[in-house]
């Protein structure tokens, strides 16, 4: 009798503890992209604020985070100049936005509403550093070191830096480590909120995002394979793409875009 009391004292703990993680992982949810976004002030008191984005993720009603809801909190936050994931080089090279679809959509926002944008990606591929679709130490210092550079840039402005959330936390920390203080940032649920006009993507995305789709199918693998210091290895993972899938697959999105439409 002892044994089953005491068994069953052990599972009406273990059951306790299993709804409470249940509760903790349902706030989490319904909130979070209350922890998606940070405040922070330099010494001589220039506002940055961090954005981490969900990239294709925003897509899907499961993320409870959608392109509407992101656009509304950049609005909300009003920034001076935005900071976005992508890589300048290629900008300057080929006039792509080669980002993931969030910055692609934030960059075309920004020429919407004027708004200075600054690039801050970097990676690239060769024979020793490069894994796909990764996010390193190595690659947080980098855009770490962008991100000072281009602050310098806008003294006394306020700045938006977006970026993949696995991102937003490590840049937090190199920024903490450069003397910035974190600022509470109240009521940041209402960031999220419009006042409920009708919902469009921004004019130009259809183009940015076919160019991206085109660089990632063709544009860039090509530049790759006819690179004589890359490896056999590194190039079999970025193939031409001659059967034009993966293109097509991204062109895709343009449907949801010239529907303005959130949620595939």
């Amino acid at each position: 009798m002892n044994k089953h009391f005491k068994l069953k004292k052990v599972l009406i703990c273990i059951a306790a503890v299993l709804g409470g993680v249940l509760v903790l992982v349902t706030v989490i949810y319904i909130n979070i992209k209350n922890f998606t976004v940070k405040r922070m002030q330099s010494a001589d008191g220039q506002e940055v604020y961090l954005m981490g984005t969900f990239h294709t993720n925003h897509f899907d009603t499961i993320s409870n985070y959608s392109f509407e809801e992101m656009l509304n909190a950049i609005e909300n936050i009003d920034p001076d100049v935005i900071f976005i994931e992508a890589r300048e080089e290629n900008y300057e090279q080929y006039g792509v936005v080669d980002g993931p679809v969030d910055m692609c959509i934030t960059y075309c926002y920004c020429q919407d509403n004027d708004i200075p944008v600054e690039m801050i990606d970097y990676w690239k591929v060769d024979n020793d550093n490069y894994k796909r679709n990764t996010t390193t130490d190595d690659r947080d210092d980098h855009i770490h070191q962008k991100i000072i550079e281009k602050l310098k840039l806008y003294d006394n402005k306020k700045v938006l830096v977006i970026c993949g959330f696995g991102h937003l936390y490590p840049q937090v920390n190199r920024l903490l480590a450069e003397g910035m203080v974190k600022e509470k940032l109240p009521h940041i649920s209402s960031l999220f909120k419009s006042d409920d006009k009708e919902f469009k993507y921004p004019s130009s995305i259809n183009e940015v995002w076919e160019q991206r789709a085109f660089f990632y199918a063709y544009t860039y693998p090509e530049s790759i394979q006819e690179d004589e210091t890359i490896n056999d290895e590194v190039k079999a993972q970025w193939p031409i793409d001659e059967n034009h899938s993966f293109y097509d697959s991204q062109i895709k999105y343009c449907d949801l875009f010239s529907a303005n439409q959130l949620y595939r």
